[in-house]
């Protein structure tokens, strides 16, 4: 949910020359994503059709200019696994300059995996002139 509403922000923003947006999971299986979190995105205009989960891994790390985790422990583990990705590696939360988790809807109802979309809008507006300013400063 999180590539499908950065992807649709950068679109938005006429930037997609500038801003390349892909998922990883740190514990992404194979398939597609889960129903709840396609219905959820439809119901923004959105679809996860296409999407194809990915597997976290260092390559993946290494060559990220960003990595915005959903948890505290999410990010633990990329830095547990690239230490040298501290300065590019933060929760969304606190990309935002806001405290907290989003919440990890996994195994949950429509409506939770909503919350969490309505979570990660949320700190994606945030954020976004960080993540414009960043994108530039790449260019």
């Amino acid at each position: 949910m999180a590539e499908a509403l950065l992807k649709h922000k950068v679109q938005s923003g006429n930037l997609a020359d500038q801003i390349l947006v892909l998922s990883a999971g740190t514990f992404a299986g194979s398939g597609a994503a889960s129903h709840n979190a396609s219905q959820v995105m439809r119901t923004q205009g959105l679809s996860l059709d296409e999407h194809t989960p990915r597997q976290l891994s260092p390559d993946f790390i290494q060559a990220a200019d960003l990595i915005l985790t959903m948890t505290q422990s999410h990010k633990q583990i990329v830095l547990s696994m690239k230490p040298e990705a501290k300065g590019k590696t933060f929760t969304f939360s606190e990309f935002a300059g806001q405290t907290g988790d989003i919440i990890d809807p996994f195994g949950g109802s429509e409506a939770l995996y909503a919350s969490c979309a309505r979570q990660i809008a949320t700190m994606l507006d945030k954020s976004w002139e960080k993540i414009v300013s960043l994108a530039g400063d790449k260019a």
